[in-house]
């Protein structure tokens, strides 16, 4: 078709839900006459009940009624409202991704099970009851509908979201975009944001019109890199959640034995089974407790500790209700933080509280050897949360680009409008809810400063943002929550309203300065420009203060931030301020993350990045702007294979960058490599794929005195460097063994409990003939890298038969190929490496030293020397040479050695 340069599947985004309740100061400026009169904003999501009282409507049952009668029909008189002025509904009502019939009509009418969403979030944006008791952020806003969710599940359709965002720009259909609407918010996202992603595109040429985009960050936890699309587009406004004032933390509190005596903050609570007025007792343990399971002991007047798994947590707790327990205690069976449940089966139900795998593992422990444990739960001795995060919060930094995002907080939801009640109202929230209250205080900001710009309310929210807010008070006392978790800090619209100046990164479209990742195998400078704009009838001249985040940070003298002291803006004007960073690897910290095993821990971020804030002061104008960086300490490690006269089997290694107490560097077999690809292959932001690009492929086999087992590693090396293993990259390594030209195994990689469940990549050994199969291993992988290392058990000599391996003998020529895949927008493969082969007791290249992996000093000179067994043929090996893997490098992550 004329002026289509390319056509590219849409993908499909999730809606976020969670819990929160409206608080910020809206009430300060709607008092000061603000109230976002005049401002109009399009809500992307289920739709809008403009039939509730709180946003225009009649509060009639019977206008409900009539308007989902026929959800695809305007009914007369009751839509448009002077609260709800339009909308257009492109998903109809009965779409859903399994079913994909999406189709369109004018009535965006919030109806059906899976409904309510956008009706939430309106409510909170610019909902108000007739009494005036209830209020959203910008009660006097007018808001257009535009359905692109699902009425009956929470998906929200790709193809409806592109085009509810050109709606957005132009509500009349005209084409052009005199009409935009003033604010957008999208409360929906998917996790681990891409560039790529078609709507973060979208979102960019809606910022790029003089629209703010205000999104919804994701409630996918404290996890590297996993802040969702579209949020992370440069211009959008991502938004984290912070606690409500109310907020509290029930901690568990031991009382006996004396060995485990003592406050525990890191527990849950249970909606449906509240603490209530407290309970103390002697705890018994009585196992899984589902429905079919005998009790290992009475709990009557105890307080029953039962195993989290199969059923639900009520059917639980119910259980040891109707057994006369007077509590419960759900222990979790894994590792991490204790999380709240959903109400499932059942109906009686006493205290409760959700406690971690450790803690339930020692009161157990405690039990079998007999001892009295007594615990308590009250409300009495609660710890208030109010502004820190909320846990569920997702984190960044943005995928690919590095940005600091999210980049502003706020609570949660509300008690806000129910769609289908007329004037019920109920509890909603997650960062679904914490980006209205932005996209309110945005509308509240175009009224009160109807001359400034998109960005320049954008760098007004974030530069007035209260800054300390802390990670969780219950679990980590006086732990200040990391940039990449809040940005510049928790919204205070009444300090933005009052502000005259701004600060802010032009070409980041952001009041952030994100210097990146960055590997530092020397001394490096990474500068940034900040823009400070004055809006005042009179010059004026800003201190600037540059601090840390954490003391310590600032005492290891590891990253320098050097800015001038002041600047002097004039009347009206603005001026640039250079910043620079200067970061000294000696004494970074050691790298403790990954992608495998802690690829999901945002905890271990904290360590290596580096963050704080830029403060200007003039007078009683105060501007804040947050920094981050992520620096690696890097090798800087070449290797050469000698020629001429020195010609020997070695490879030298050569490192100028840092030195490492670990290895360093891993030796495989070459058995295969693929061309780095055209740039035409490669997609554009927006362009809705990926492409992985494999450069070369390894191989090793490790015998029991070095892995504990027969194992066999493959090695990938990709051209160009991934954030984090999840996304969008998966290789699928298909294995013949027994020669046959018959796949019989496939081995790849795959986040662990699904996607943006943990953050967790593993690999998994799945055989073809049945689909029989498991994970034994975690991928051996890094944040920011392009190398990936795959461990599967050859066989299982020595081991239980049960555990998942290849079933072949180390004189087995193994036939292999792998397949890169995208994973994240289209499953397409995009590169393939074939018809290779190894026998891993023959191996045609070996390291004479017996151990295929090293460290490599600074300065002096490493030399591997290596074998070659001229008997093995084409027939047994695809062998080539050896491919030398680089961990933490600052240059080229791996080198293929082509040996004769």
């Amino acid at each position: 078709m004329p002026g289509v340069v390319r056509v590219r599947p849409v993908i499909h985004y999730e809606m976020h839900l969670s819990e929160t309740v409206p608080y910020v100061g809206g009430a300060a400026v709607q008092a000061g006459g603000a109230d976002g009169t005049g401002v109009r904003i399009a809500v992307l999501d289920s739709g809008i009940d403009y039939t509730h009282k709180n946003l225009g409507g009649s509060g009639l049952a019977a206008d409900y009624a009539a308007a989902t009668a026929n959800p695809a029909v305007i009914p007369v008189g009751l839509f448009p409202t002077a609260k709800v002025v339009g909308g257009y509904d492109f998903t109809g009502s009965t779409w859903s991704t399994t079913s994909n019939t999406r189709s369109e009509d004018p009535n965006p009418i919030d109806d059906g099970a899976a409904g309510g969403h956008g009706t939430h979030v309106s409510d909170i944006i610019a909902g108000k009851s007739l009494d005036g008791t209830h209020k959203g952020m910008a009660p006097g806003a007018q808001l257009y509908a535009v359905k692109v969710c699902s009425s009956v599940s929470s998906s929200c359709n790709g193809i409806a979201m592109l085009k509810g965002m050109d709606f957005a720009l132009d509500p009349d259909g005209n084409p052009a975009t005199d009409d935009a609407v003033d604010v957008i918010n999208l409360s929906l996202g998917s996790s681990y944001g891409q560039v790529e992603d078609d709507m973060t595109q979208a979102v960019s040429n809606a910022v790029a019109s003089g629209v703010i985009v205000v999104i919804s960050a994701g409630n996918s936890a404290d996890r590297p890199y996993i802040a969702g699309s579209p949020s992370i587009a440069p211009g959008a406004i991502s938004v984290a959640q912070t606690q409500v004032p109310s907020a509290s933390a029930v901690p568990l509190l031991v009382n006996a034995p004396a060995s485990i005596a003592g406050v525990y903050g890191n527990t849950a609570t249970l909606d449906w089974a509240p603490i209530g007025a407290g309970v103390t007792g002697d705890v018994v343990y009585v196992g899984r407790g589902c429905a079919g399971d005998a009790l290992l002991v009475s709990p009557a007047g105890k307080i029953a500790l039962i195993d989290r798994g199969t059923c639900s947590i009520s059917e639980k707790v119910d259980k040891a209700a109707n057994a006369g327990a007077i509590g419960t205690l759900i222990g979790l069976v894994a590792a991490g933080d204790a999380v709240s449940f959903s109400q499932g089966d059942g109906s009686n139900f006493v205290p409760s509280m959700v406690i971690q795998q450790s803690l339930a593992s020692s009161i157990k422990g405690r039990l079998t050897a007999l001892q009295t444990v007594n615990v308590s739960m009250s409300n009495a001795a609660s710890i208030a949360l109010v502004g820190s995060m909320a846990g569920t919060s997702s984190r960044g930094p943005a995928m690919g680009t590095n940005l600091i995002k999210p980049e502003i907080g706020a609570p949660g939801a509300s008690i806000s409008a129910e769609h289908g009640t007329g004037t019920g109202t109920t509890a909603f929230g997650g960062t679904s809810g914490a980006a209205p209250m932005v996209a309110g205080a945005a509308a509240l900001m175009v009224q009160a400063h109807p001359a400034r710009s998109a960005l320049q309310i954008k760098a007004l929210l974030m530069n007035s943002a209260e800054t300390v807010v802390y990670t969780n008070p219950a679990t980590l006392p006086g732990g200040l929550a990391p940039i990449t978790r809040i940005g510049a800090g928790e919204l205070r619209v009444n300090r933005a309203v009052a502000l005259s100046s701004a600060a802010w990164d032009t070409q980041a479209l952001s009041a952030a300065l994100s210097f990146g990742a960055v590997e530092a195998d020397k001394q490096l400078i990474l500068n940034k420009t900040l823009t400070v704009e004055n809006f005042s009838a009179t010059a004026r001249t800003f201190t600037i203060t540059p601090s840390f985040r954490y003391a310590d940070d600032a005492a290891s003298g590891a990253v320098l931030v050097q800015v001038q002291a002041t600047v002097t803006v004039p009347a009206g004007g603005s001026a640039a301020v250079p910043v620079k960073l200067v970061i000294n690897p000696a004494t970074l910290p050691d790298w403790t993350l990954n992608g495998g095993s802690n690829g999901g821990d945002g905890a271990l971020l904290n360590g290596p990045e580096y963050d704080g804030y830029l403060t200007l002061t003039a007078g009683a104008e105060k501007l804040s702007v947050p920094w981050h960086v992520l620096p690696r300490k890097a090798a800087a490690i070449t290797g050469i294979r000698p020629t001429g006269a020195r010609a020997a089997n070695v490879i030298t290694l050569k490192n100028v960058g840092a030195a490492f107490d670990g290895y360093d560097y891993d030796v495989y077999s070459l058995i295969g490599t693929s061309a780095q690809q055209p740039a035409g292959n490669f997609p554009n932001p927006g362009d809705n794929f990926a492409t992985i690009d494999v450069r070369s492929v390894g191989v090793r086999y490790l015998p029991p005195a070095i892995c504990g087992a027969n194992c066999l590693e493959f090695a990938i090396s990709n051209f160009g460097r991934r954030s984090h293993p999840n996304y969008p990259a998966e290789f699928d390594i298909y294995i013949d063994t027994n020669n046959d030209g018959v796949d019989d195994y496939v081995i790849y990689n795959k986040e662990s409990g699904g996607f943006g469940a943990s953050g967790q990549n593993r690999v998994y050994l799945v055989r073809l003939s049945d689909n029989a199969g498991a994970s034994v291993f975690y991928t051996d992988a890094d944040l920011n890298s392009g190398n990936l290392i795959f461990t599967v058990l050859l066989n299982t000599a020595g081991l239980p038969a049960s555990y998942p391996s290849l079933n072949a003998p180390t004189t087995a020529t193994l036939g292999i190929s792998l397949y890169a895949y995208d994973n994240y927008f289209t499953g397409a493969p995009t590169d393939s490496v074939e018809s290779m082969k190894f026998t891993p007791a023959t191996p045609k290249f070996s390291v004479t030293s017996g151990v295929p992996f090293g460290s490599v000093a600074k300065g002096p000179l490493l030399n591997v020397p290596f074998t070659k067994n001229t008997a093995v043929t084409a027939a047994q090996s695809s062998e080539t040479g050896l491919l030398f893997m680089y961990r933490r490098n600052a240059g080229d992550e791996s080198q293929a050695f082509v040996i004769p």
